[in-house]
């Protein structure tokens, strides 16, 4: 639903915007260009026509160019979320929430997303959005676009695409594809037949697939297949289960009880040797850390008393704040023994060579445009990454996933000038990533000022309209 209030905040904006193409000059900044963990004093950064023009301690500034003071600030690329969800499809298909999540995500220098439901309309209006960002028409983050999600008969969800026989898979992977999609995203009800039938059709298409571990398969077997990335930790629990192959099939067990007994019979060797294949076989993992704090958690008093509602549409944070349905399964001490678990087990992998995403999950309860971003940073350096490792997964590591390292993830000539401008070291503390002094996209210069009036705007939007 569209609203009058919030176009006035932001079109004339938009219009400054499209209109100032001059170079702009970072000079004397501290630089962390993500090549390497090493900070670079004294440098400039200069920005022409979009892109980065020019690195180095001596650069000669265009005498037309808007000159930015950087003594005491510090510069990295801007961050990509790499799991979100734009788009209503879940139970609104044909809505989206980009008025409200573009000028949060842009505000907290979250200039990149990846996008994990993006059905065939979706992937044309994806399109229109970043024909006027890159106009200077829109104020947008770039978007990796995905599929419409692809589920076994019946499916989780309403407005997935079912599909109960492999032909009907290799169909869905085909249009899909010949629509636009950037990759197919599986999901859990597929037959074991079916999901090989994508994955073999999706190797044929030259498209990845991506996404949830099947109930019916291990992830073991997901990343054999060719699965790019396995999301939110799905089939992690099952496969590192010293029953794995008894608990997959039962079905005499309530999911709590299932979720109690695969956590008792929880292997650390199993899990190791898994973490292993990943590596050899470069599977990704978007582990959505943020979520699973959630969902640990969000009984707890702080997520209700979090500042950040008012950036979340009214009805739909009132229903977030109401109790959860049903009792509590179990105990607070329980959940959050299992949740830093969960952490342990990211600091593991990476120890082992597994490829790891930030992503957050945004369109879940509690999980906020932009600031969640820097909430999964923060809990992947106490998983046991350094803040330079953190922000790999939110930078250079994206660019790697996305086969676009000429364009993304580094601060080098050539490459596209999306920036943050931050007024603290990012790797001393990996939270200096809020301290925000100003964030570059696509070449223009959004200052705190600016910022500023982004997040008002978007306070307003969110508390007078509705998702």
């Amino acid at each position: 639903m569209k609203k009058i209030l919030f176009t006035l905040v932001i079109i004339p904006f938009l219009f400054l915007v499209a209109s100032s193409q001059s170079p702009l000059a970072i000079r004397n900044v501290t630089l962390i260009d993500m090549k390497d963990a090493r900070s670079k004093v004294g440098m400039t950064v200069l920005v022409e026509n979009g892109k980065i023009a020019g690195v180095g301690s001596r650069l000669r500034i265009p005498g037309n160019a808007t000159v930015i003071d950087g003594r005491g600030k510090f510069l990295i690329p801007g961050l990509w979320d790499m799991h979100v969800h734009i788009f209503n499809n879940s139970h609104n298909a044909g809505t989206d929430n980009h008025e409200l999540y573009f000028p949060l995500l842009i505000a907290n220098g979250v200039t990149g997303v990846r996008d994990l439901w993006t059905d065939i309309e979706d992937q044309k209006l994806v399109r229109q959005w970043q024909a006027d960002m890159a106009a200077g028409k829109m104020l947008a983050p770039r978007i990796a676009p995905g599929s419409h999600i692809i589920d076994g008969s019946p499916t989780h969800l309403p407005n997935m695409l079912a599909v109960a026989t492999p032909e009907e898979a290799r169909r869905a992977v085909r249009s899909q594809k010949e629509a636009g999609a950037g990759f197919i995203k599986v999901y859990w009800r597929l037959r074991p037949d079916v999901y090989a039938a994508i994955a073999d059709e999706s190797k044929k298409l030259g498209i990845p697939f991506a996404g949830h571990v099947p109930f019916a398969i291990s992830a073991t077997t997901a990343s054999n297949s060719g699965q790019k990335s396995i999301e939110h930790f799905t089939g992690m629990l099952e496969t590192c289960s010293s029953k794995e192959d008894e608990l997959r099939t039962a079905t005499n067990l309530t999911t709590p009880q299932l979720t109690a007994e695969l956590w008792r019979t929880y292997d650390e060797q199993k899990c190791r040797s898994l973490y292993a294949l990943f590596a050899r076989n470069k599977t990704w993992q978007v582990p959505t850390t943020v979520l699973h704090r959630m969902l640990a958690s969000r009984r707890n008093e702080d997520f209700r008393k979090d500042d950040r509602l008012k950036f979340v549409w009214r009805m739909e944070a009132e229903e977030w704040l109401k109790p959860p349905a049903g009792p509590e399964r179990f105990t607070a001490e329980v959940r959050s023994q299992r949740f830093n678990k969960l952490l342990e087990a990211i600091g593991t992998m990476h120890k082992l060579g597994v490829p790891i995403l930030a992503g957050t999950d945004l369109g879940n309860p509690f999980v906020f445009a932009g600031f969640s971003l820097h909430d999964e940073l923060e809990l992947f350096v106490r998983s046991g990454l350094t803040p330079f490792q953190a922000l790999q997964t939110a930078t250079i590591n994206p660019a790697r996933y996305l086969g676009r390292e000429n364009e993304l993830g580094t601060i080098e000539k050539g490459k596209f000038a999306d920036l943050i401008l931050l007024d603290a070291d990012p790797l001393a503390d990996v939270r200096n990533t809020t301290n925000i002094n100003a964030v570059i996209l696509n070449g223009r210069l959004h200052d705190r000022k600016t910022l500023d009036a982004l997040l008002s705007g978007a306070e307003k939007n969110a508390s007078e309209a509705q998702p």
